[in-house]
């Protein structure tokens, strides 16, 4: 169950906050007389950094929330930035984190993600993100435009992939085996949701073979996402999570509780569908 802050967490958020101080002295070395007309010296620290939760005693920074917020953009399904908002982001990465732990804990899913399957997948995303159409991303100089006006790097994008092929694999094992994904299914989701949003922007729809992989991807973490709400219910409940900074105050409410690491049941392009499995932790 979620807690809130309390003494010994704003402990550890001082402890743990990265702090710069301003320099006002001449470097070492310099005489006393350049010394003496330099300012002083000011003790005020300056904060780069704080934590904003810890999970099993493992922590969440504020840059980590807003690294999630620039990775959102990746997802077709969060097209609305009135959903890429910093509880959204932290309830997110808090799932992502307690799925991770369980996967270290249990050892159940061991494979690791080729270099040509995490090539084959970017390539998809590619041509599935509809914003990606306008920077022409099929080809690697828009993609490249696309990465930097988003202040994101290739090497980023295939360390995201790489951990959430190994997510997803997990996910499948743990809850997936009996759920089926139909060749019509993924037709309705590509006319029903993925067109739709290529429209709204004046867009022509990529081909429906070259994102089927991909809809079929979000179709399983929609189906599994029931069974893996209540299972991270039952992390919270049984571990530790504590939000420290009053700014987040409402992740794990009825809002954060209803989405989990895939999307909601029928997510439409403007709906939060949780946290994205390959994100950072």
């Amino acid at each position: 169950m979620l807690k809130a802050a309390h003494i010994s967490a704003l402990t550890l958020l001082a402890a743990l906050a990265i702090v710069g101080l301003a320099q006002g002295q001449a470097a070492s070395g310099s005489s006393p007389a350049s010394a003496a007309s330099s300012p002083p010296a000011s003790s005020a620290p300056v904060v780069l950094d704080r934590v904003v939760a810890v999970i099993n005693g493992g922590v969440i920074l504020e840059s980590d929330v807003e690294n999630e917020m620039r990775f959102a953009v990746l997802q077709p399904g969060r097209a609305n930035p009135a959903q890429n908002t910093q509880q959204n982001a932290l309830r997110r990465l808090i799932d992502r984190d307690l799925i991770l732990q369980q996967m270290k804990a249990t050892r159940i899913v061991k494979r690791q993600a080729s270099a040509e399957e995490i090539h084959r997948q970017i390539e998809s995303l590619r041509k599935s993100i509809p914003e990606c159409a306008q920077y022409h991303c099929v080809a690697q100089a828009g993609w490249n435009a696309f990465l930097a006006a988003h202040d994101l790097t290739e090497e980023q994008i295939e360390a995201r992939w790489r951990q959430r092929i190994t997510i997803l694999a997990f996910i499948q094992t743990r809850f997936g085996a009996g759920v089926r994904i139909s060749d019509a299914d993924i037709d309705q989701y590509y006319r029903q949701d993925l067109v739709p949003e290529f429209a709204k922007r004046h867009l022509p729809p990529p081909p429906l073979g070259s994102v089927s992989a991909r809809i079929h991807e979000i179709l399983l973490q929609q189906r599994v996402n029931v069974l893996l709400q209540d299972w991270l219910q039952s992390l919270k409940e049984e571990g530790s999570v504590s939000i420290l900074s009053p700014a987040y105050a409402q992740v794990g409410s009825a809002e954060g509780a209803a989405s989990g690491p895939g999307a909601e049941p029928r997510a439409g392009p403007g709906a939060d569908p949780g946290p994205d499995p390959g994100a950072e932790p």
